[in-house]
């Protein structure tokens, strides 16, 4: 017979324990249904993912593919679902070959400098996509456009990291002239690209045509929307209807913003690079050389023109009313401040650069035949001679952007136009730099209860010079501004 204190310990453990069961089994409920809730969506998004492939393959783009849809191509549609956000990423079988190529074993070191380049790149570029309202993965083009180099130049003259013609720099304010080229410099020409985006976005209200028009151009995009007869048409659409390498260039940025975005799972590691990532910047308001201040810094002249790719020769032209920007490495060791403030101090006549430049490029031209030189590239010497880069492609019949040192390159010019031309150019030179050298100009800055008249007394002038030379209409000056005060 039970006791009856053992029968209160054995209801005890009998009302402890069947609320654990019940809980257990709820919790093992919940798990289930779960589990159940997980495997729907897995099954349905599998199955909308299976029926936009099917669309895609039965598409008249890729009637020639294989109507089989393989696990292979659905995790890759998911894999590019998963990384998509304002721009749209679609799958197309172009894109997954290119894909392919991009994360195969050949093209890994290829990848790998891409992403070290990047390192320097990316950050900059999307700060400036960012403040002009452009989607982060676009910078992603500059890959394709020009594996990540500022000094790359096409066959149509195109230039620079996002590869603008002249005509986009001249529309966007930047500087093109015979020292510096603002299409090769990495944040002017990023703005430029960034704006050229968006306007074609506000036009679109896409960003695939967007991307597509600036390969292609509006016009042939605006054609290409008519022939495919949609009011608003997707790339896809209107892809039939343009040129082979438009057609090619949206899978081109789609793959690659893959390969990016999955670098790790396809062992892509960041290679060392020539680039400095810690920099600063300095506005130059003078002409200096560039050789003295990489002296200065104890860094070597090509490391200093890869951060400053933008200036054709070794001379940054700076002036007080338009300074540029000089990028610099931050370097661990101390450096000799003294040196340094000398070099960015010591301003280059520019008479003695005319001269030099000029009777190096008489010299090195004979018989019409010019030997390249190491570290010279198609754009170095067209600027030398003064004609254009498709100029010496065409006398040379040559399609690609690669010289080598020791070729000889045909340079025609009739008359001897470029000696002459050139002596001409360093005599007119030369007597600007006398004029200037004449002229002492000094600037003043405008004090609160100054007049025009009290300045140009305190300076030696004249009101009516003082103000031609600061294209003043009136008399009025406010305090701050700064006023060009010349002497002879």
């Amino acid at each position: 017979m039970i006791g009856k204190q053992t029968l209160i310990s054995i209801l005890g453990g009998v009302c402890y324990v069947l609320p654990l069961m019940a809980q257990e089994s709820a919790v093992e409920g919940m798990r289930e249904a779960t589990h159940q809730i997980i495997q729907g969506r897995i099954e349905k998004e599998k199955q909308e993912i299976y029926q936009y492939l099917d669309s895609v393959k039965s598409s008249g783009n890729s009637r020639n593919d294989d109507s089989v849809i393989t696990d292979e191509e659905i995790q890759l549609v998911r894999k590019l679902k998963a990384i998509e956000r304002e721009v749209p990423l679609n799958y197309s079988p172009r894109v997954k070959d290119l894909i392919s190529k991009y994360t195969s074993d050949n093209y890994n070191p290829y990848m790998c400098r891409m992403m070290g380049l990047g390192q320097y790149y990316f950050p900059m570029f999307d700060r400036i996509l960012d403040e002009v309202g452009v989607p982060r993965e676009l910078k992603y083009l500059s890959v394709v456009e020009s594996s990540l180099n500022p000094r790359d130049i096409s066959s149509a003259g195109a230039t620079g990291l996002w590869q603008l013609m002249y005509y986009e720099a001249k529309t966007y304010n930047l500087t093109v002239d015979s020292y510096t080229d603002q299409r090769m410099d990495p944040i002017a020409s990023s703005y430029a690209i960034a704006k050229i985006l968006k306007e074609a976005y506000d036009e679109y209200g896409d960003w695939l045509l967007a991307i597509a028009s600036y390969n292609g151009g509006k016009g042939a995009v605006g054609r290409a929307i008519q022939r495919s007869g949609k009011e608003k048409p997707t790339f896809w659409d209107i892809a039939p209807y343009l040129t082979q390498q438009t057609q090619n260039y949206i899978p081109k940025f789609i793959a690659m913003t893959y390969a990016m975005k999955y670098a790790e799972e396809n062992n892509i590691d960041a290679a060392d690079t020539e680039l400095s990532l810690r920099t600063q910047a300095l506005d130059v308001n003078k002409r200096i050389s560039l050789s003295q201040v990489a002296e200065a810094l104890h860094v070597s002249k090509e490391t200093l023109r890869a951060l400053n790719p933008s200036f054709k020769k070794n001379i940054l032209n700076g002036t007080e009313e338009a300074p540029l920007r000089l990028i610099l490495p931050v370097v661990d060791k101390k450096i000799a401040t003294e040196e340094l403030y000398a070099a960015l101090n010591t301003p280059i006549p520019a008479a003695v650069t005319a001269n030099t430049s000029v009777n190096e490029s008489a010299e090195l031209l004979k018989d019409g035949k010019y030997r390249v030189k190491v570290g010279e590239t198609f754009a170095s010497i067209a600027e030398k001679f003064e004609v254009t880069v498709q100029d010496i492609k065409s006398w040379n019949n040559l399609r690609g952007n690669q010289i080598v040192p020791g070729q000889n390159l045909t340079i025609k010019k009739e008359d001897n136009y470029i000696n002459t031309k050139l002596a001409h150019n360093a005599e007119k030179s030369v007597k600007k730099s006398q004029q200037r050298a004449s002229t002492r100009t000094a600037y003043y800055v405008v004090k609160k209860g100054d007049t025009l008249s009290q300045i140009a007394d305190k300076n030696g002038l004249s009101v009516s010079r003082l103000k031609s030379d600061n294209d003043l209409n009136g008399s009025r000056i406010k305090p701050g501004m700064k006023l060009k005060v010349s002497k002879k």
